[in-house]
């Protein structure tokens, strides 16, 4: 009931009667019916509208009584109805238009409600999103600062520095891991020796010391000393200049890039050696990778395809040094990633230069590569040539070796990986001369035969992580199988157990 029409008004009943009935209602937002004011023909025409609502609803579901009191009004109705019939003509109109706009309103405001609430989800997704990107960003942000932290300050640009310590123990269970039981002045024999030594010994074998520098984005240097190896510890002296987004020059001391496992750091191998080809054999007898010279080289790297082209002293021999000949060994390499666990590569190197006597120093080899989950195959074949130019009493000697490594690794938990790797060598002498020395391609007069000095090498070994690849424990053993002539080069059979405790930093 409206706040206008007290109780004690003379038509408060009759108002609450016909307020009950739904027959009359109040204007918002009180519920006021302003009595005070005149009835509009349209105000009459909606009370007319109701009324006769009101006795349809009862004509069909009241009383006998009610229904009879309506007959006897329908009359006064009927007649009220044609007097009001524009209006109420006009009202139905209108109330329909109403409610179809009402209808379309509510259609509207529902689908706003939906539009609201989709774009709500998308602002709190783009919330969180930018939440983790903010989160991302500062973590980043403080790996940036942690690692300029371990940075030096130079007279210009940047400094990194970084190394690697290895330290090895090895035996041969009574020989020497040389193979020919040397005494304490014997020097280290030539093919596979892992350094040498009397009996079993620990062995000092890296200890790497590698600066990292930049004068602006395009102009960087890299120098590396290892002071296990002295009295000469420099190992790298390179500037390098990137002048395109995939190209860069390097001059300087550095590896030839034969080979990828010659190529790769000692702190990635996955066996303590690396193959005999890339280690263990003289430098102008088969030597293929991890030899470094003095050059200029040429760098092409991308995602799928990495090129190296360089111009050399030698391939080894002239380390430390300057050029000892006429001649330039000029080495390639090229590896092509099909798909992301298969690399295949092609490399050598050969001498050029039009002097004579010309020097043969030719190396030829491919790589396969793949990596899948725990699983890591790689294989390399290797083939070198090299000679020595004539001299008065002397025939040019050349000596071929072929060789070829198999390795599989087996990661078979976050810390613990299994290797295993067969190696087979095979240096033999194309010329064969009698001279004064005897027959002999060495230097020191050491004879290489023509037929049975193979060297066939079985390594399986195990691998414990104790910080990713930084810091790892290794232990290998590895079966020397050499054949009738091959102690003079290789040493005798043995067997040999080695152990590598590495920290790179």
């Amino acid at each position: 009931m409206g706040q206008d029409v007290p109780p004690t008004h003379w038509a408060y009943a009759a108002i609450q009667d016909l307020a009950r009935k739904g027959l009359i209602q109040g204007y918002p937002p009180h519920g006021d019916f302003l009595g005070g004011r005149t009835l509009t023909r349209y105000e009459m025409a909606n009370l007319l509208k109701r009324v006769v609502a009101r006795m349809e609803a009862l004509l069909q579901s009241g009383s006998a009584a009610e229904r009879q009191t309506l007959q006897g009004s329908a009359g006064q109705i009927r007649e009220l109805v044609n007097q009001f019939k524009l209006e109420l003509t006009v009202i139905g109109t209108d109330m329909e238009k109403v409610k179809a706009d009402l209808s379309q309103l509510k259609t509207q405001i529902g689908q706003q409600q939906n539009q609201i609430q989709a774009l709500t989800q998308r602002v709190d997704a783009a919330a969180m999103a930018a939440d983790q990107a903010r989160t991302g960003l500062e973590a980043f942000q403080s790996q940036v600062n942690a690692a300029l932290a371990k940075k030096v300050d130079v007279a210009t640009g940047r400094l990194r520095i970084s190394g690697l310590i290895q330290i090895w123990y090895g035996t041969a269970f009574g020989d020497t891991l040389g193979g020919n039981v040397p005494t304490n002045t014997s020097p280290v024999p030539h093919g596979r020796n892992y350094g040498g030594g009397v009996g079993d010994t620990f062995r000092l074998r890296r200890g790497q010391i590698i600066l990292d520098g930049s004068f602006n984005p395009r102009l960087d240097y890299r120098v590396m000393f290892d002071l296990a190896r002295m009295p000469n510890p420099l190992r790298d002296l390179v500037l390098g200049y990137q002048f395109a987004p995939h190209w860069r020059i390097e001059v300087g001391q550095q590896k030839t890039g034969l080979s990828e496992e010659g190529t790769r750091s000692a702190r990635d191998l996955k066996t303590i050696s690396r193959a005999v080809m890339n280690e263990d054999l003289p430098l102008n007898v088969g030597r293929v990778g991890a030899v470094r010279d003095t050059g200029i080289a040429l760098r092409y790297g991308s995602a799928p395809f990495r090129l190296l082209l360089g111009i050399w002293n030698d391939n080894g021999l002239t380390e430390d040094r300057v050029d000892i000949d006429r001649f330039k060994f000029f080495s390639y390499a090229a590896y092509l990633t099909l798909f992301r666990h298969l690399t295949l590569g092609v490399w050598g190197g050969t001498n050029v230069g039009t002097s004579s006597p010309r020097p043969i120093r030719d190396r030829f080899g491919v790589t396969f590569l793949w990596q899948s989950g725990p699983h890591f195959f790689e294989s390399e074949l290797a083939l070198s040539r090299d000679s020595v130019p004539p001299m008065p009493g002397f025939a040019e000697r050349a000596s071929t070796t072929e060789d070829a490594y198999f390795l599989y690794a087996y990661r078979f938990s976050r810390q613990w990986e299994f290797v295993i790797r067969y190696e087979n060598i095979n240096p033999f002498e194309n010329t064969r001369v009698e001279n004064e020395g005897g027959l002999g391609f060495l230097p020191d007069g050491t004879v290489i035969r023509a037929l049975d000095h193979k060297l066939k090498e079985y390594t399986l070994g195990f691998t414990y992580y104790l910080n990713g690849n930084n810091a790892k424990i290794q232990l290998n053993y590895v079966r020397e199988d050499v054949e009738i002539y091959g102690p003079v080069f290789f040493g005798k059979p043995r067997n040999i157990l080695l152990v590598n405790y590495q920290a790179a930093f």
